[in-house]
């Protein structure tokens, strides 16, 4: 006979306590309240002691059923932060490693192309004050207060207090500086037809003289002062080309300054006669002059010059073409001239330069 009271007591040996069977099922964990101490409780059937005492740790046992690769592939998907204890170092080399930061580039202070922007600040390391900005931009320290200067809306575009004078200690420092941004800009500025003004800019630096306003206070279009008045209207949007507008102005020259009543009378006057190469380049080289006593003898003289070199130009050309004769050296020399003519037409001078 079967004894069954044996029997009851020999499963009662074999069935886990309730300490082990929270070790194994969290359910039973719950139900069984804390274990007093778990590292001297007996580990569950069908695990390692390692296993048992190791939750944080993905089980190395594999399941019944599952490949090698796909034990091995589930462990590398599992978002876990380091490589799983026990892994071949080929696996563990495998482990994703966490995303590196990196701080964001900070923003430039001012566009790439050189136009001044009203988001300009003294960059890092520039501490200089408002009274020092002034004293190191001339065109800034030079600048008048004429009508159409437009003084105070050119504080307002920048950022400038215009109640405080702009060396005040308490004047808004990064103001002043694109205020001297603005001006340096005009006046580095190209000719309107995108050449180069030898005589104003030097080195891409311009003389820091803002020019192109009449005895009345008034700006002419196409000059640099032009070009301060329509800032203070317009903005920031005005900055664009890097060159003057064009103008019909004959008051203002190519350099964009501008021509007093002689100058100008000359100049027309050069236009007018341009038929008579020594006279027209005399008259238009002292209406393209500096202005003053010594600006129109330089301008006169610049144009006698330029009458000279074409009429020689003219006779070595008749020379060289087998016209070696009185006549033909007379005709090269005034088809030179006039061919070296500033104020005579396109078309005339290419004509002339063609006859000798």
């Amino acid at each position: 006979m079967i004894d069954l009271k044996a029997t009851a007591r020999s499963s009662s040996l074999l069935r886990p306590t309730t300490a082990e069977s929270a070790l194994v099922s969290p359910k039973a964990q719950l139900s069984a309240g804390p274990v007093a101490d778990a590292s001297r409780s007996m580990p569950a059937r069908g695990f390692s002691k390692v296993d048992s005492f190791e939750p944080a740790i993905i089980n190395r046992r594999q399941p019944r059923g599952m490949s090698a690769m796909e034990g091995a592939s589930d462990m590398l998907s599992a978002p876990a932060a380091f490589a799983p204890r026990g892994l071949p170092p080929e696996l563990q080399n495998l482990a994703p490693a966490p995303a590196a930061t990196q701080a964001p580039d900070p923003a430039p202070q001012q566009a790439s192309n050189g136009v001044p922007s009203a988001n300009d600040k003294r960059p890092a390391g520039d501490n200089r004050s408002a009274a020092q900005i002034v004293d190191d931009t001339p065109a800034l320290k030079n600048l008048g207060r004429q009508k159409d200067i437009k003084f105070d809306q050119l504080c307002k575009q920048t950022g400038v207090d215009p109640k405080l004078d702009l060396k005040d200690p308490k004047q808004n420092a990064d103001g002043v500086y694109r205020l001297a941004k603005v001006l340096e800009f005009i006046d580095s500025a190209k000719a309107s037809t995108g050449g180069d003004r030898d005589s104003k800019v030097k080195g891409g630096v311009g003389d820091g003289n803002i020019e192109g306003i009449t005895k009345d206070g008034d700006a002419r279009h196409g000059t640099e002062a032009g070009m301060v008045k329509d800032f203070a209207e317009k903005g920031y949007s005005f900055l664009g080309e890097h060159q003057l507008p064009t103008t019909k102005d004959t008051h203002v020259k190519a350099d964009g300054s501008n021509k007093d009543n002689f100058q100008w009378a000359a100049g027309e006057a050069g236009k007018a006669l341009w038929f008579l190469p020594g006279v027209s380049n005399v008259l238009t080289g002292v209406g393209n002059s500096e202005g003053g006593f010594k600006g129109v003898l330089e301008g006169a003289a610049k144009g006698y010059v330029n009458t000279l070199k074409g009429a020689a130009e003219g006779v070595i050309g008749s020379i060289t073409k087998g016209r070696a004769n009185p006549a033909g050296m007379i005709f090269g020399g005034v088809m030179g001239a006039l061919g070296n003519t500033e104020a005579a037409p396109q078309p005339v001078k290419d004509i002339a330069n063609m006859l000798y």
